[in-house]
């Protein structure tokens, strides 16, 4: 009950609408006489299919009409309600998707009861009623898939839009196409036109098109516990990253399943990782002899080229941790959205970066100079340790940055208030890592809800799946070691470093306990 308490209160909307889902549009019309302004309206397009978009789409707007009472001639506001093709609307000029409408049947009855003409003639105009009316559905709850909170934002990225298009000379060349399919689409997080063009190739376009929607309300921090997971989970993530590119690099792993780490790495933005490090954690104990070893682990399976090894921190930076930065930039104050959303679909590819960096600075840098930072007399494994350490060393330091940079802001934030502004809500830790359980019959209150379950539940399954594999491999490596002391270690790494860091620093020991024995080995031999 305590945990079910400091759960939000969620509501009937669901998290994910179906295709039956009527949509809702914010639509700009040319007012002839005023070509720098527009009339307002909105536009809900059923999903009831039919010969004629006329039959699925309703235009609801205030416009004025001519009345003579009297003698006396007057032009009052008054609502409108009708049915439209929006291909062939007078003057329309675009359509901007703004979500969808859970309750078709209540939109009638509350957009009816929206005031018209209140106010002086300054005040009221189609602008104020849109917006009244935005707020009326919006508070009701029936706006599904979509943040209308900040009126102002929507208007000014709705206006940038068709700015934009006015720019390129769409609207001069007499631009025709189909507008009820030409929409853009306003994301969640934040009001911004989707970008639907990354590489002009359609299914890839589709794509990276639906990872946009999923990852954009991350980035903008509109949901302060979504984005303080995303950090949370970059940072476990660089440690998953981590563990697959040096398991590849392993000479025990060459030319095996586990030597492509990049394949690996790369089918993440497509299948989660959650899902894909279990897998591949699986296909290394089944197939590599590391897997299989009981009692003395082979030093040469373990080793690896140093030099790719020690340069392996700095291709992360550069394919990994520099974009990661570059993604939590504000849009529009820093970059624009539209290159924002370019950057985020990049970003995904991080693994690519990497592999590219890795591929360029191996060349770049010289042996000599490898040799002299890890010790030119030294033997290749003495060089390997040296920079597996270096490199578990960085990695480490980075996921334990944002592990408990996030933590001491949660806990904060919770226990300690008064650190934070009166208008931040109340954030408790259970809201940033705690996921919607599986066997839960309640609904979300919003689609950014059912994204951090998702993330969250990425996160702890590779990290468990890679923390009981590591844990696997060092229990190989020491053959001495006690269930109860692998299970103490687990949980103070993970407390100390989260669930993939933990992975990490556990075979960190396991790499530095069979490079110690070999060298004491070796030590034996020279000896006798």
């Amino acid at each position: 009950m305590f945990i079910k308490n400091l759960r939000r209160k969620w509501s009937s909307k669901p998290c994910v609408a179906s295709t039956a889902t009527p949509q809702l549009y914010l639509a700009f019309y040319a007012r002839l006489k005023y070509p720098n302004t527009y009339h307002y309206a909105l536009h809900i397009s059923s999903p009831e299919s039919a010969s004629s978009p006329a039959i699925r789409t309703m235009k609801y707007h205030c416009k004025n009409i001519i009345t003579v009472t009297d003698g006396t001639v007057s032009i009052p506001w008054v609502y409108e309600a009708v049915k439209i093709d929006p291909d062939s609307d007078p003057r329309i000029v675009v359509r901007i998707l703004l979500g969808g409408v859970s309750r078709i049947d209540l939109v009638d009855s509350l957009l009816e009861a929206v005031p018209v003409g209140q106010g002086s003639k300054e005040d009221f105009n189609c602008v104020s009623w849109v917006r009244d009316a935005l707020l009326r559905l919006n508070q009701v709850g029936v706006i599904s898939r979509g943040d209308i909170s900040d009126w102002d934002a929507v208007e000014r990225t709705g206006l940038d839009y068709v700015n934009e298009k006015k720019q390129q000379g769409r609207f001069e060349s007499g631009w025709k196409g189909d507008i009820s399919r030409k929409a853009p689409h306003l994301l969640l997080g934040g009001p911004a036109v989707l970008r639907t063009v990354y590489s002009h190739f359609g299914p890839l376009d589709a794509q990276l098109t639906s990872l946009i929607r999923f990852f954009w309300p991350v980035v903008t921090g509109a949901t302060p516990e979504l984005s303080l997971f995303g950090v949370y989970m970059g940072g476990q993530l660089l440690s998953c990253l981590a563990l697959v590119l040096i398991e590849g690099e392993r000479k025990g792993n060459a030319w095996s399943p586990i030597g492509f780490p990049t394949f690996w790495a790369t089918s993440w933005v497509f299948i989660p990782f959650g899902f894909v490090q279990p897998i591949h954690n699986l296909i290394h104990v089944l197939f590599s002899s590391q897997g299989r070893a009981k009692g003395e682990v082979d030093v040469n399976a373990i080793s690896a080229n140093a030099k790719r090894i020690v340069l392996l921190p700095v291709s992360l930076t550069l394919g990994y941790i520099i974009p990661s930065f570059v993604i939590c930039l504000p849009s529009p104050q820093v970059v624009s959205h539209h290159s924002h959303q370019g950057f985020l679909i990049a970003w995904q590819f991080f693994a690519i970066w990497t592999a590219v960096s890795q591929f360029i600075l191996t060349r770049l840098v010289s042996d000599n100079t490898i040799n002299r930072l890890l010790g030119i007399r030294e033997s290749p494994h003495r060089r390997a340790a040296t920079a597996l350490r270096y490199t578990y060393n960085f990695v480490i330091m980075v996921t334990v940055l944002t592990h408990s940079l996030i933590l001491d802001t949660v806990l904060c934030h919770a226990f300690i208030p008064s650190y934070f502004p009166a208008t931040i809500d109340h954030l408790h830790p259970l809201l940033v890592f705690q996921p919607i359980s599986p066997f839960s019959n309640e609904k979300l209150e919003a689609f950014e809800r059912g994204i951090l379950s998702l993330l969250q539940y990425d996160t702890y399954f590779a990290g468990a799946s890679s923390l009981v594999w590591a844990l696997y491999l060092y229990s190989c490596a020491k053959p001495n070691a006690t269930f109860v002391g692998l299970v103490g270690k687990a949980t103070i790494f993970t407390v100390l470093f989260g669930p993939c860091g933990a992975a990490l620093a556990v075979m960190k020991e396991r790499d530095e306990a069979v490079f110690a024995d070999s060298a004491e080995n070796d030590t034996q031999k020279k000896q006798n």
